[in-house]
């Protein structure tokens, strides 16, 4: 079974760059990496996936290690908006999902924390 770690949480500053880690050191060829978020009250939302490469869009980048045994979520001007669970999932051309790991991302001042 493929599996996913994560820290437990995160924190940021406003406006800062966040750069949110996963470890899946157990991926398969086959597997493509997936990161979805959940807000207070709702359910998730798709944010981004990849297979072997890094990928951007508008609001975030995903970087794949070379070995592909790890990822990080970019969120290139975290608000607090940002503010949610993230999810890392391994799945694979089948539709199986693996094991899914949970980060917390709470927003912070924009002096620190």
């Amino acid at each position: 079974d493929a599996k996913t770690t994560q820290p437990n949480s995160m924190e940021s500053n406003e406006e800062e760059p966040v750069h949110l880690p996963c470890n899946h050191s157990t991926i398969s060829g086959a597997d493509s990496i997936y990161w979805y978020r959940q807000l207070p009250s709702q359910g998730p939302e798709y944010v981004i996936h990849g297979l072997t490469s890094n990928v951007n869009n508008r609001m975030v980048s995903l970087t794949i290690a070379e070995d592909r045994k790890s990822s990080t979520l970019i969120l290139h001007h975290a608000t607090l908006r940002d503010a949610a669970v993230y999810y890392c999932i391994l799945r694979d051309h089948s539709g199986t999902d693996g094991a899914a790991a949970v980060q917390y991302l709470r927003g912070g001042e924009k002096e620190g924390i």
